[in-house]
């Protein structure tokens, strides 16, 4: 019977341990070539003039903490999207959605978006996004659900979070870290 020593075990431990800190993240996220990281920001502008958000239905029901929104309403926008907090930063794209408020008591949107891309590495695709915004959180999280070009059948998701917001005008710059999962195409 062969005579293993603790040494040989322990090297053989080490090495394991080895291995698998460098195959589990491959095998839990993928390759690491084939996840994006986008950073944006999404210009939402209800002010006049070129204003890029429009209510298309009324709703009956007042939310009671944002009073200007009301149950039901859908909105419909088409928005900006830079690589800095600026509207005249470098322009990436255009955050084409819809969302229904959602939730009869709080201030909760069902983002329905595309964000399509018009510029630098991923020129020409899109990514779709879906999930609840509640708008008064500090980070909400969304779900990448596909897209097209370099994101056809994508997975993922999106930090979404407020980077700025005028309360007179109702203006925002929303600030976007988008995580994408692509996959090879068909």
């Amino acid at each position: 019977m062969p005579n293993i020593s603790i040494m040989s075990c322990s090297n053989f431990t080490i090495l394991f341990l080895h291995f698998l800190t460098a195959i589990v993240p491959t095998l839990v996220h993928g390759s690491s070539k084939n996840l994006a990281h986008i950073h944006l920001y999404m210009h939402d502008k209800l002010s006049s003039p070129n204003a890029t958000v429009t209510k298309v239905v009324n709703g009956s029901k007042p939310i009671p903490t944002l009073p200007s929104l009301n149950f039901g309403d859908i909105i419909v926008y088409d928005d900006l999207l830079t690589e800095g907090p600026s509207p005249d930063s470098t322009p990436i794209g255009r955050g084409q959605a819809f969302y229904p408020v959602a939730d009869q008591n709080k201030p909760a949107l069902l983002i329905v978006m595309n964000i399509i891309l018009t510029s630098g590495e991923y020129n020409g695709s899109s990514i779709a996004v879906m999930g609840t915004d509640y708008i008064f959180a500090p980070v909400r999280e969304l779900s990448v659900i596909g897209g097209t070009g370099q994101f056809r059948m994508a997975r993922g998701y999106v930090i979404w979070k407020t980077f700025s917001f005028n309360t007179t005008s109702g203006d925002a710059v929303l600030e976007l870290d988008i995580y994408a999962k692509k996959t090879k195409t068909y």
